[in-house]
């Protein structure tokens, strides 16, 4: 061989090696998890492992519903190779569309459906949907203490949720939806219309709005309300429905994407998030309450559904509440 060509041979088989290298050092991860904790978690992770990470967000006010259409038209060619969650039913959509890779791991759950059945996704971290009250407009006598206190006329006007239609709120109306039946279901987003609950583009700016006095009180996730309260806003979290089935709860997901560009780093970061230690981590910076590792048991009552119930409540429950609100 000429010393031209040689030269030329080794230099493509040096970048073809770089290149090979860079992918094997890659990780991209789309997310719907609060970019003010997973930045901190991936940051963390980062500096960790030494990958070259590179992270989508989704936006507060479209919730998981922006990744999921993404996660859909990339089926074929996934750019990604983590979906990290914020809630489980569009997780459980996906997974049924048959978007993930199965990845068995032995955990000590608290419960069987926080990990998907053959083994494509698994749960991480646990909330709760509450109320958040201020305090400075509201006596504690008078805080409400039932969600049907969401359709009390004595609040008309003076209550906020998220756009139920996205995210964590989707999922628990999804829920809502299942467990009161249609009629019911359909009465009872009525009486939120008629008492003029404002639908807000999510779950913080539903926070902020009470805490500036906009509302008297809201339905939003405990994480929300910790946030808040940390940085000192005038604000208190109920766990309503005490007396009888308790507070909607939540858990964050992640999984691997089916035919991901990058695997081995895919599976490094899921056996990253999935242990006790980093759940705790996530208590510590407020993403979550409860970790669902450990065995504890909540201190407030509480119920859920299995995801893969809901995954065929989601349309029917939006199409009532968007027949209503709009």
């Amino acid at each position: 061989m000429k010393p031209k060509k040689l030269i030329i041979t080794l230099l493509s088989l040096l970048l073809i090696s770089c290149s090979t290298q860079d992918k094997k050092n890659q990780l991209i991860i789309y997310t719907s998890v609060d970019q003010i904790f997973s930045s901190k978690i991936i940051k963390e992770f980062k500096k960790e492992s030494g990958l070259d990470i590179k992270v989508l967000y989704d936006t507060e006010a479209s919730k998981a519903v922006g990744l999921e259409k993404r996660l859909l038209a990339e089926k074929r060619h996934p750019r990604a190779d983590i979906f990290w969650n914020s809630e489980f039913m569009r997780m459980a959509r996906l997974d049924k569309a048959g978007l993930f890779e199965s990845y068995p791991k032995d955990l000590n759950y608290t419960r069987e459906y926080y990990h998907s059945q053959n083994y494509s996704w698994y749960g991480v971290g646990l909330r709760a949907r509450v109320f958040v009250v201020n305090r400075n407009l509201m006596k504690k006598e008078d805080y409400p203490q039932r969600l049907e206190d969401l359709t009390d006329s004595k609040y008309r006007g003076k209550i906020a949720l998220s756009m139920p239609y996205f995210g964590t709120a989707s999922t628990h109306f999804s829920a809502l939806y299942q467990k009161m039946g249609e009629e019911k279901f359909r009465e009872f987003i009525q009486k939120l219309k008629d008492n003029r609950v404002a639908l807000l583009a999510g779950n913080s700016v539903v926070r902020d709005a009470v805490a500036r006095g906009d509302y008297l009180f809201g339905l939003v996730d405990s994480d929300d309300v910790v946030v808040g309260i940390k940085n000192g806003l005038p604000i208190e979290m109920v766990y309503y429905n005490q007396e009888s089935d308790g507070v909607f709860t939540i858990f964050g997901t992640v999984a691997m994407l089916k035919n991901a560009p990058n695997p081995k780093s895919a599976k490094r970061f899921i056996d990253y998030l999935l242990t006790k230690e980093q759940e705790q981590r996530f208590i510590e910076l407020g993403a979550v309450q409860y970790g669902i590792l450990d065995n504890k048991r909540l201190t407030f009552g509480s119920w859920s559904k299995k995801p893969s119930l809901l995954v065929e409540s989601l349309t029917p429950s939006v199409e009532i509440m968007r027949s209503i609100f709009e």
